[in-house]
């Protein structure tokens, strides 16, 4: 569904940038944030930032020699565009699992919130195994928070960890599993 909003709007650059305003709606940035966040460069978010002040869909403010930018929530379609931008999912399930796949011996990972354009629940992703290395994870991480525009929540445990909280029927694992989510690996079944 990414891909038709980027087919929709001018780029994948302008999607993101989307994303991050509409997911931060409290919150403004300098240029530098912009590009950094999104993962962009510079030179690309100043002319995408320029498009969006042009339709008044940003403010621009200047504080301290510094120029900050933030949403315009009178924006006339304001409404429309967060409903279209969150109801298209910001990455593929599959893209997910393939990348979380690499990170070590995965054996269950679950999503959640961001990923399915909900606000319910604790966290956004759950990754079971072992051996996954923090470095991998935190790429992984920061390449997910560009697409989705906002911060992931996370819980990486081992399979005993997870079996064991699983089992003694854990406040905060019970909670994960009745909030909306959907499993993407499970290599643990008749654990789970």
């Amino acid at each position: 569904m990414s891909e038709i909003l980027e087919s929709l709007f001018n780029s994948k650059a302008e999607v993101k940038l989307l994303r991050l305003f509409l997911n931060n709606a409290d919150k403004k940035y300098t240029l530098s944030e912009i590009a950094e966040k999104v993962k962009i460069r510079s030179n690309i978010a100043k002319k995408e930032v320029n498009n969006l002040l042009k339709i008044k869909f940003l403010i621009k403010t200047k504080k301290s020699n510094q120029t900050f930018y933030r949403i315009n929530t009178e924006f006339i379609f304001y409404n429309e565009l967060k409903k279209l931008i969150f109801k298209a999912s910001p990455t593929s399930a599959d893209k997910i699992a393939s990348q979380v796949m690499k990170l070590g011996q995965t054996r269950f990972v679950l999503v959640s919130g961001a990923f399915l354009n909900s606000d319910k629940g604790k966290i956004d992703i759950l990754i079971v195994g072992e051996q996954i290395s923090r470095t991998k994870l935190k790429n992984f991480l920061s390449n997910v928070e560009a697409d989705v525009g906002k911060g992931i929540n996370y819980v990486c445990m081992s399979t005993d960890e997870f079996r064991y909280r699983k089992n003694m029927f854990d406040k905060f694992i019970l909670n994960i599993f009745d909030t909306p989510h959907k499993i993407l690996v499970d290599k643990m079944k008749k654990d789970v």
